[in-house]
């Protein structure tokens, strides 16, 4: 992202420069290993730590936008001492490394290259002393690739008349499953080949984990958060092993029928 000079820090004397790098691609489930560089101001500085909050954003039920945490790590030294304290010499340049697990609910931002529109970023935070809660001095969007069993099943949509437009995060949890952070992502599909019987948008919810995901398919509602007063959904599991494997057309069409029965009740 290129160097940003920080001024508040204390002293403005004290005033570094921060740049946070994350190579990618990164995807859910995946480990993220960057750097945060370091260059020092016009005298010593002590960093006690500097840690690194994975958030992504959604809005409320008030219409608000919010960050939603939902992994951390702290940078450490790079060199064959690591430490996560020291001293930020007077002009001195610090590399440091980290790195995290990203959890399989991370919500994907692009899709074959395409933005999704959901923002998601690293704010990085440099504590001067243990009574410090830190001060960010740095924010940067965060990129997360679709992983080939989203790519897959959303082709396989595609080719059903239903293409992807765009996704968001919603702050909410889905009754009766596993889910470990308090949102999910919802990937918003147009029908491009009309028929009677047949919804016009529909949301479709992967919860993904280590061995694939169950997939939720539901009519939109994209006007109500919770997850009970949306249309009904239904749901297939998939596989990671299956991608390339399997024709996924078979349970959709099955899907879109169950929908079509829900609508004509």
């Amino acid at each position: 992202m290129g160097f940003k000079r920080l001024f508040g820090i204390g002293d403005p004397d004290e005033s570094v420069e921060v740049d946070t790098q994350i190579p990618g691609p990164v995807y859910p489930g995946g480990e993220v290993k960057g750097g945060v560089f370091l260059k020092g101001g016009s005298r010593d500085m002590p960093v006690e730590g500097v840690y690194l909050r994975f958030t992504v954003r959604y809005v409320n039920y008030d219409n608000e936008e919010h960050d939603y945490q939902f992994q951390n790590a702290s940078a450490v030294t790079y060199g064959s001492t690591l430490s996560t304290s020291f001293t930020l010499h007077k002009g001195a340049e610090e590399r440091l490394t980290f790195s995290a697990r990203l959890p399989w609910e991370t919500p994907v931002s692009e899709l074959g290259g395409r933005a999704l529109g959901v923002v998601l970023s690293v704010k990085t935070r440099l504590r001067r002393d243990w009574n410090d809660d830190g001060t960010e001095v740095d924010n940067d969007l965060l990129h997360i690739s679709a992983l080939p069993l989203h790519e897959a099943v959303l082709d396989a949509f595609a080719e059903e008349g239903y293409y992807c437009d765009s996704a968001h995060v919603v702050h909410s949890y889905i009754p009766d499953t596993e889910q470990s952070h308090g949102f999910y992502e919802s990937f918003v599909l147009t029908d491009r080949a009309p028929a009677p019987g047949r919804p016009e948008q529909l949301e479709v919810v992967f919860q993904t984990n280590v061995v694939g995901a169950l997939i939720h398919v539901r009519r939109a509602a994209l006007d109500v958060q919770s997850w009970d007063r949306k249309p009904p959904a239904r749901r297939f599991p998939a596989a990671h092993h299956e991608v390339g494997q399997v024709d996924w057309h078979p349970r959709i069409r099955k899907v879109l029928e169950e929908l079509a029965l829900l609508d004509g009740h």
